[in-house]
């Protein structure tokens, strides 16, 4: 098995040719490791939509407390350096721990939960850390407490395409369906990165739309192709179906409680996209989406607004034009009804008065398609004066 001091050197590196020592890495990894050591590249241990949490800084303090009386350094990384380096006591096992062990502690660790469950998580790290050498505590120590952002998608996605000799717009199209690194490098490397399709359930990297000064809109906002939304909220995605309804904010984080009581008379599913806003602004969705449990007793009602659709009926429709994406969306809207929260299909505004309302608000092309996981051509939003 591949040794975790392999990763811990690349995240810890600086080194120019980062890609090519990336490249390097997953070439010489078994089928079984590809996984787990992308997930510990990227400080991904989860699925970003998956259940479970990192530990956060308190806690990694309190283990490093607890394996060494000497806590010296900067950041959290340096004191789990040092404590690693006066610990009172090692490990019982292997002599080095190998990237699938790391995996498996940290990814039980997100998953403890219920009575007892933040002692569980001391005991596994404290094991892991007595186990291991200082850099690769560093790194751990970093990564549990989610303070490492690791490398990046767009140069993970590189060194898959160089690793396995597949085209790098490949994996970026099978990552913007399927945004988890891990199982995309494993789906690369078996040949299968054609397989990947939206699913619903699975949230997808959403189109970027660019900002742009109303100076520099003025010409393209006035088109007879272009259609005015205003902007009031957090952009999201709306997964729908008859047994279930899920939605996720931009950064692909689960907030399906907000719309447990959602209701829909659907034959087949759909993804939609929209934004989230409620009275009192984003202060309020803020406090919805961080209470982790139904909406229900909250006197603050959630409304969201849709304004496109990547899949309909089982099939992605990205290819589609804006304008037909948008009325197959409202015929999905109109088969739902929430009891705590409101759903609707957005309103065009008049493309003069956007311009001179002084909000926000975006510019839709629409002949346009969809770019999954890419910034839009065409499409635009207009920063408030």
């Amino acid at each position: 098995m591949t040794e975790y001091r392999r990763i811990a050197e690349l995240l810890s590196s600086r080194s120019r040719d980062r890609i090519g020592a990336l490249t390097s890495l997953l070439r010489s990894l078994s089928r079984e490791e590809i996984c787990p050591a992308v997930r510990l590249l990227t400080g991904d241990i989860r699925p970003s939509w998956s259940p479970g949490e990192l530990t956060g800084r308190d806690v990694m303090m309190d283990v490093l407390f607890s394996i060494s009386d000497q806590i010296e350094g900067g950041d959290l990384g340096e004191m789990a350096e040092h404590a690693i380096r006066h610990r009172r006591q090692t490990g019982i096992g292997e002599a080095s721990l190998d990237i699938c062990y790391v995996h498996s502690v940290l990814n039980r660790v997100m998953k403890s939960k219920g009575r007892g469950s933040e002692g569980r998580r001391r005991s596994m790290l404290t094991g892991l850390l007595l186990s291991s050498e200082p850099l690769e505590g560093r790194c751990i120590a970093l990564t549990a407490a989610g303070l490492r952002s690791g490398i990046g998608p767009r140069t993970i996605a590189t060194a898959i395409s160089r690793a396995f000799g597949v085209d790098v717009e490949k994996v970026w199209d099978a990552y913007s369906r399927l945004p988890e690194m891990g199982l995309v490098a494993e789906a690369a490397s078996s040949g299968s990165l054609d397989g990947i399709r939206l699913a619903p359930g699975i949230p997808f990297v959403m189109m970027d739309i660019p900002t742009v000064e109303p100076t520099s809109a003025h010409g393209f906002v006035t088109g007879s192709d272009h259609i005015c939304y205003a902007r009031r909220g957090i952009r999201v995605q709306l997964h729908v179906s008859e047994e279930s309804s899920r939605l996720f904010t931009t950064r692909r984080r689960d907030v399906s409680h907000l719309v447990s009581g959602l209701e829909t008379d659907m034959i087949g599913p759909a993804m939609l996209e929209g934004e989230m806003h409620a009275e009192g602004g984003r202060a309020q969705i803020t406090r919805l989406i961080n209470r982790r449990r139904s909406s229900r007793r909250s006197s603050i009602q959630p409304m969201i607004v849709i304004w496109d659709a990547v899949f309909i009926d089982g099939g992605e429709i990205i290819d589609l034009k804006y304008s037909e994406r948008l009325q197959m969306a409202s015929e999905v809207v109109r088969k739902m009804d929430g009891e705590h929260i409101d759903i609707s299909v957005v309103e065009p505004l008049d493309p003069a008065e956007a311009l001179h309302s002084g909000l926000k608000f975006m510019v839709r092309y629409s002949s346009a398609p969809y770019l999954l996981g890419r910034r839009s051509r065409v499409d635009f939003q207009v920063a408030p004066r």
